[in-house]
């Protein structure tokens, strides 16, 4: 699967109200555990597996991006959930990060997990992009950025 093909516009979140990195991943996690009617504990154990891979290194990027990831199993597609925040949010990286995308894979299948993010960090080194990702006023503002 492509990184285009898991974006879902229901499962962008714009503008966040995360002041901090763990709400940040909590209300992304949240977004798409409401989405897919899961459980509060099954929430809480994404939340729990994306802190920790968190713990390993910072996935904050340049220009104000972060990919927080995990690999879940019993996962039968990926998911990419996208937020964008209107102040930055130290995430870890030499500034705050304002785009977030979540990327959830089966763990199964470590090179799509490998290749959606690698599609991610590709189409962010645009400035113009992140530029337009940034002053999105809506869902629908992002999810056309990506299919237009």
């Amino acid at each position: 699967m492509a990184f285009l093909e898991a974006i879902d516009k229901d499962l962008i979140k714009i503008p966040m109200t995360a002041k901090d990195k763990k709400e940040a991943v909590d209300e992304l996690v949240s977004l798409y555990a409401s989405k897919m009617g899961l459980s509060a504990s099954e929430r809480e154990r994404i939340v729990s597996l994306v802190m920790d891979r968190e713990l390993l290194g910072s996935t904050a990027m340049e220009n104000g991006i972060a990919i927080p990831h995990a690999k879940l199993d019993n996962l039968k597609k990926p998911a990419v959930v996208i937020g964008v925040s209107r102040l930055p949010i130290d995430f870890g990286g030499e500034k705050g990060s304002s785009i977030f995308f979540l990327v959830l894979a089966p763990a199964d299948n470590p090179t799509e997990h490998i290749q959606i993010l690698s599609s991610i960090a590709k189409i962010c080194s645009s400035d113009l992009f992140v530029r337009m990702l940034s002053s999105a006023k809506t869902k629908e503002d992002v999810y056309q950025l990506f299919f237009d």
